[in-house]
């Protein structure tokens, strides 16, 4: 198989056989006949012209494109006849030709000799694209080898030059070396490619000495590939240990904090002057390893955060005088006038007996201490809790809340509602208690 520019020598030779022997059928036609196209001469003519593609004693682009070479075929019969002028025969040639020149390029991989991936992907699809010119390719393929060091043009005419005087092998060798990789140009870029221009020497086909090239490439940016992506990985690994580092840091810091409060907590207790208020009942200063604390308070104050002055007693005694006034004080019914307790004398409490529940949203969200007797007193007070409560204390402190779809409305007047599931807005007091014994990780005797 030629290379690309013994061919172009050849092409160039076998041109200018048939165009010297064309000049002198015209002139000897001029010269016998008095004409330029006799009969006769027409014949020969296109003879000659038909034999320069269809019986080349070379290998030229055309060789072996047997599809065209019947419908040159077609043509020049039809020339013969004058039914087709040489225009549109060598327009049909050089239609050929861009295609072949086309094929040519992709076979020899020259879009992998591009200076980037991006540029030969995007050669690729172009030469894939027939719809592209010939001629917008070539350009293309021109800037994208282009290194400013010579004009491609200029150097491959005086590379055909050299090559048809070169008289050796050598002489080749070196004409190639000189053309492809430029020493004379770019010295270092030269001893970079000592091993492609070794190839050469050693009479290896220029395809074969690019495919290496392209091979080689793609190597390097595999292990480059390879190395980022360790890289990536070591990078995250050092982020994922500076995480857990900064987890263990934090986590040791709560742990020393915790034992911290711990040793704090037991310094208290064995203060002699405990910080605690005096006896809800007698004012006596009470133990700090032996008080009594309301658990109503402790819950609001301790596991929901709420402003409440919790109740102390000293001793049991204490505890059993004062407890029931304590509560029908601080914690009464939120019910108020309303409570049930106060208008039905025979009402039975909650299944289970007289079970103490707090407003839901008052505790956790509004920071009141709403608390109610039972269940159902504060279901049947539930309007004029939220009406005369919930709602100016949302607009006070901007925390609207829409919970219309948790109200149900009495069909005959749209003014009244009641809570539709009044389990969803109240917690029980044994069901505080147990939050803040988790919280707390107390233990309630």
């Amino acid at each position: 198989m030629l290379e690309p520019w013994d061919e172009v020598i050849s092409l160039q030779r076998e041109r200018q056989l048939c165009a010297d022997d064309v000049q002198a059928i015209q002139a000897s036609c001029v010269k016998d006949h008095g004409e330029a196209h006799s009969p006769d001469c027409w014949n020969r003519l296109v003879n000659r012209i038909r034999d320069r593609y269809l019986n080349s004693a070379s290998k030229e682009w055309f060789s072996g494109r047997r599809p065209f070479l019947l419908e040159l075929d077609t043509l020049f019969s039809k020339a013969h006849n004058r039914e087709v002028d040489f225009k549109t025969i060598e327009q049909r040639i050089l239609d050929e030709k861009r295609e072949w020149y086309r094929d040519k390029i992709k076979a020899l991989g020259l879009q992998h000799a591009t200076k980037s991936p991006s540029e030969e992907q995007n050669l690729q699809q172009r030469l894939n694209d027939r719809t592209i010119p010939i001629d917008l390719l070539i350009s293309e393929l021109r800037g994208a080898f282009s290194d400013g060091a010579v004009q491609n043009e200029e150097a491959f005419n005086g590379f055909i030059e050299r090559l048809k005087l070169a008289s050796t092998p050598q002489a080749r060798t070196d004409a190639y070396v000189e053309m492809f990789f430029q020493p004379s140009h770019d010295p270092s870029g030269a001893a970079r490619a000592q091993k492609y221009i070794d190839m050469v020497r050693n009479s290896v086909p220029v395809s074969d000495v690019i495919n290496s090239m392209v091979r080689d490439r793609h190597a390097v940016e595999r292990d480059q590939n390879e190395k980022q992506a360790l890289h990536r990985q070591l990078e995250e690994k050092l982020e994922e240990l500076k995480r857990a580092k900064a987890a263990h840091e934090l986590d040791k810091s709560k742990r020393d904090k915790a034992r911290q409060d711990k040793a704090r907590a037991a310094a208290a207790l064995t203060d002699g002057q405990p910080d605690l208020p005096p006896c809800s009942a007698c004012s006596t200063v009470p133990d700090p390893q032996g008080f009594i604390i309301c658990p109503l308070c402790q819950v609001l104050g301790d596991y929901y955060g709420l402003q409440v002055e919790p109740a102390i007693f000293c001793s049991q005694k204490c505890e059993d005088e004062c407890y029931e006034a304590h509560v029908g004080a601080i914690h009464e019914c939120a019910s108020s006038q309303g409570c049930i307790q106060l208008h039905d004398e025979d009402v039975e409490m909650d299944e289970g007996g007289n079970i103490l529940v707090y407003c839901r949203e008052c505790v956790e969200t509004l920071g009141i201490p709403s608390t109610f007797c039972s269940t159902r007193c504060f279901g049947e007070n539930f309007q004029h809790h939220r009406d005369n409560i919930h709602l100016p204390e949302r607009k006070t402190t901007q925390h609207e809340i829409d919970d219309r779809n948790q109200l149900e409305f009495d069909p005959e007047d749209g003014t009244r509602y009641r809570a539709r599931k009044i389990e969803e807005h109240i917690i029980t007091f044994e069901n505080a208690m147990k939050g803040w014994q988790r919280k707390t990780g107390a233990t309630v005797k």
